[in-house]
């Protein structure tokens, strides 16, 4: 049976569409650097725990659930000090789901952007109401300038949420400063109050500075001349916009790469007019499981090849051979995440960033 954790003094849970496991990672890099004993947990495509011992993977027996979290959080042991959950669910109606189990002391939302189509509806107002369903009445929310939309600003006074975000006009010059930026105001609430504890802030922040990449993280792959930007994890058009203009390239010698899975149709039509909008070198299409669907009347097939052969991280390093830059985005399930994994660890490829990178 699951205890209360109310009695953990810091407890956050992190939602929003874009950056959530980001986040997660920093808040926890930046309370252990404190002496804090963190527990955390991260989804996505490798679920894994985040503790004082390090990064474990959580090994799933069968398809995602929400339970697992619910098991997760039996497993926290007593003594923990600060506990950080990224909200996994998609549906609205689970939303509240880890919010009820945490009783969190804070909210912190990440971004708002048009995804899950299926579920939230194909724009940004559907994102936000499903979001806001997880937003228990009352607690503090820490965000991003994107919250002091008016109409969102709106909702949060009505669900008395006292509200902590980022200047409306705070530009920062990567995602990554984006959320280093985000994961320093949440520490820095914690020192107003909100925690128990004194934070050293300095100590923090240089721990989440060099906080390695996670392995779907953004960055430009390197072998020989070639090289490959992996953007496979942004999953909606507004942040894979933001990271082909972090690489600096042109399109024109660039191929674009779209990794496309069964169940994200909406995904793939909401990229499509991005795709078409720019004067790509060339166009690729990959899939994980069943024939990628392109819907008529929205998608131009010319220029574009299709290579139903790319598989596996070997079948996809001889396909990238010789290609130069490639931008690769829409979805890491499949052999991205398998070649993004095997890459890890290999000094055959070299991870670069830009300078602006914090």
């Amino acid at each position: 049976m699951l205890r209360s954790l109310k009695g953990i003094p810091v407890r956050i849970v992190v939602t929003g569409a874009r950056g959530k496991s980001s986040v997660t990672r920093l808040l926890h890099a930046g309370f252990t650097a404190c002496g804090l004993v963190s527990y955390a947990r991260v989804t996505g495509v490798i679920p894994r725990e985040l503790s004082p011992a390090g990064e474990r993977p959580i090994r799933r027996t069968s398809p995602a659930h929400i339970r697992e979290m619910l098991w997760w959080m039996t497993q926290v042991p007593p003594e923990t000090q600060a506990l950080v959950v990224e909200n996994s669910a998609v549906h609205p109606d689970l939303q509240r789901f880890a919010p009820d189990l945490v009783s969190p002391v804070l909210m912190v939302w990440t971004t708002l952007r048009t995804d899950h189509g299926e579920v939230w509806g194909p724009t940004r107002e559907g994102a936000a109401r499903a979001l806001l369903r997880g937003i228990p009445r009352g607690v503090p929310v820490a965000g991003g300038g994107e919250l002091n939309i008016p109409r969102l600003l709106a909702l949060f006074r009505a669900n008395d949420n006292p509200l902590y975000t980022l200047s409306s006009g705070f530009l920062c010059p990567s995602h990554d400063a984006e959320n280093l930026s985000l994961a320093r105001l949440v520490l820095e609430l914690c020192n107003s109050g909100i925690a128990p504890f004194s934070l050293d802030i300095g100590r923090a922040v240089r721990a989440m500075s060099e906080l390695p990449p996670d392995i779907a993280d953004f960055r430009v792959l390197h072998s020989g001349t070639d090289e490959l930007a992996a953007a496979f994890s942004a999953n909606d058009t507004e942040s894979t916009a933001r990271l082909f203009a972090e690489t600096g390239w042109a399109p024109k010698e660039t191929t674009l790469l779209y990794h496309h899975r069964p169940d994200r149709h909406a995904r793939l039509e909401n990229f499509l007019p991005w795709i078409e909008s720019r004067p790509w070198k060339k166009k690729l299409f990959t899939r994980t499981g069943r024939p990628v669907f392109f819907p008529k009347k929205t998608f131009s097939k010319k220029n574009i090849e299709w290579n139903d052969a790319i598989r596996d991280p070997s079948t996809f390093e001889a396909w990238w051979k010789g290609r130069g830059r490639v931008f690769a985005c829409g979805n890491v399930a499949g052999w991205p995440i398998e070649f993004l994994y095997d890459r890890k660890k290999d000094s055959r490829y070299a991870l670069h960033f830009d300078a602006q990178e914090p």
